[in-house]
């Protein structure tokens, strides 16, 4: 079956806009998709993270946050509670009550937070000041380029923004045989074949979710650049007016001069109304605003995890503990609920821990096509129309990006062992563990450049990968006495599941570069000759 083919001049215009932007976003796309990837389970993995998280979680409904307030006063009485601060409450994946805050201030001095996780059965603060583990954090701040100060999740915005671009002139030049490629993938025949067929069979599979995610990413990372003609045509440049609008405590304004008040309505019987009212949902964020005067106000956010439009928020009077606003979960107005369902979307914060694993395959397989895109513009060029300066400019591009991209490979199994060898007691621990994962990146990825075709490239770094994967349990049960069998029999199914796929993963790495070693996949005649 084929559809109606474009005009030739359009077809062409597609095909080289479709190649140049895939080819100069590509490594920077792999490194998006596969730290996202991993960081779409950064809470699953918590507990293997931190062996001090791996105790019994106790469910929102049954903390009293007017207790916990108490304790960190106690613990900090320099805390300022007219200005905001919150509460993250424990979850299956991280069982502490996290708290954020507001130091008082001078007039000298700056404004200064406050962070602290706090145990919900024996009550203990412990400051957030030098957290001990921040791997998960690492790798999720990767996935939009936060380790570059100020412009880095800009440039995560605009990949994302090419990205789309890449896939609607992709779907163009491929629209004439779209169907019948799809049907007719082979693995036999001449490599730039099996790559262009894989690349674009495994491309209308994944379509969708590679949609999804250059619309969200490019939201997300250019928000406030796309805001501002929305706010510039319809409020007059205030952007603040359209934040206003998704979010209703955003429109809260509260007067510095507002009395005082001693006592106000506790969060224990706000946190008993929400139960009640919506037993089904769990209580994600409480945050408050101007908290001990006559205006201030508790806010709770809630969502089941469950449906797209499972997430609301609630306003509550302080003074008295009347509904001011809400943003009533499942019935929300477009305006309300877009962003709520821009971010579900994104981190797949809906739908389980199944749908992550959807994600997690489908992303993969985005990986594999950003990679196959690189070899199909290799390979068309590795061919006698152009000069052989040309063919080697082409070359050594290639050996750049994959070794880039693939290196990420051996480099997050490095971060999952560094998190283990280096002890939890060491001041800064978070620095070196960071180091060891950045500089052993750029290292692998030198490395790569030494290996002068596409085929030890592909299959050192499976081999490394696939060591370091198996060695990550190892360590695990070594450093806390939890192997897979003791977190099975202690119900820490979390931790186990981390070890479980690391060991799969190290094993099917191995077995695909011992299939490799057979074959000569990734090589070509121009390459051998070099």
């Amino acid at each position: 079956m084929k559809l109606k083919a474009l005009k030739p001049r359009l077809y062409n215009a597609m095909f080289h806009t479709h190649t140049v932007s895939g080819i100069v976003i590509s490594f920077a796309l792999f490194v998006c998709f596969y730290a996202g990837a991993v960081a779409l389970f950064m809470d699953e993995i918590y507990r293997w993270e931190n062996p001090e998280a791996r105790f019994e979680s106790l469910s929102s409904s049954n903390i009293d946050y007017d207790k916990v307030l108490e304790v960190v006063l106690v613990n900090n009485p320099d805390i300022d509670i007219n200005k905001r601060f919150s509460f993250v409450p424990p979850t299956k994946e991280n069982p502490f009550i996290w708290f954020n805050g507001n130091l008082k201030t001078t007039e000298n001095k700056e404004a200064k937070r406050f962070s602290a996780y706090i145990n919900p059965y024996t009550y203990k603060v412990t400051p957030y000041e030098n957290p001990k583990t921040h791997m998960g954090r690492t790798i999720y701040e990767l996935h939009y380029f936060r380790q570059i100060p100020v412009i880095g999740i800009y440039l995560s915005g605009f990949v994302a923004f090419f990205f789309l671009f890449a896939i609607f002139t992709g779907v163009l030049t491929h629209w004439k045989n779209i169907i019948t490629k799809f049907y007719a993938f082979t693995t036999k025949g001449k490599w730039k074949q099996i790559w262009t067929n894989s690349h674009t069979s495994l491309g209308i599979i994944a379509l969708p979710f590679q949609l999804i995610y250059a619309i969200t990413g490019a939201l997300l990372g250019l928000s406030i650049l796309l805001l501002a003609p929305s706010a510039f045509l319809m409020f007059d440049g205030d952007t603040n007016e359209i934040i206003k609008t998704i979010r209703p405590d955003a429109a809260i304004k509260y007067d510095k001069n507002a009395k005082k008040i001693e006592q106000g309505y506790s969060f224990t019987a706000i946190n008993k109304d929400i139960s009640s009212n919506y037993p089904d949902k769990k209580i994600t964020f409480i945050y408050t605003g101007n908290y001990g005067k006559e205006d201030g106000t508790v806010n709770i956010r809630v969502d089941d995890k469950k449906s797209i439009t499972g997430d609301g928020i609630f306003i509550y009077s302080r003074k008295n503990g009347k509904l001011l606003n809400a943003i009533i979960p499942d019935k929300k107005n477009y305006s309300k609920g877009a962003y709520g369902v821009l971010i579900k979307l994104h981190y797949a914060t809906y739908g389980g821990i199944f749908l992550k694993i959807i994600y997690f395959i489908l992303a993969m397989i985005t990986c594999y096509i950003i990679i196959s895109g690189v070899m199909i513009w290799q390979t068309a060029r590795d061919n006698p129309k152009y000069t052989e300066k040309q063919r080697r400019f082409h070359h050594i591009i290639t050996k750049i990006y994959l070794a880039i991209c693939l290196s990420m490979f051996p480099t997050v199994a490095l971060i999952f062992i560094a998190n283990k060898v280096i002890s939890m007691e060491l001041e800064n621990r978070i620095i070196y563990v960071n180091s060891i994962f950045f500089l052993g990146w750029l290292l692998l990825a030198i490395i790569g450049l030494f290996w002068n075709n596409y085929k030890k490239l592909n299959r050192n770094y499976l081999i490394i990968g696939g060591i370091l994967s198996l060695v990550i349990p190892i360590l695990n049960g070594i450093y806390t006495g939890d192997w897979i069998w003791i977190s099975l029999s202690k119900g820490q199914y979390l931790v186990a599941s981390v070890d479980i796929f690391w060991i799969f993963t190290g094993i099917t790495g191995l077995v695909i570069a011992t299939k490799l070693l057979k074959t000569k996949i990734f090589l070509n005649k121009w390459e051998l000759k070099h």
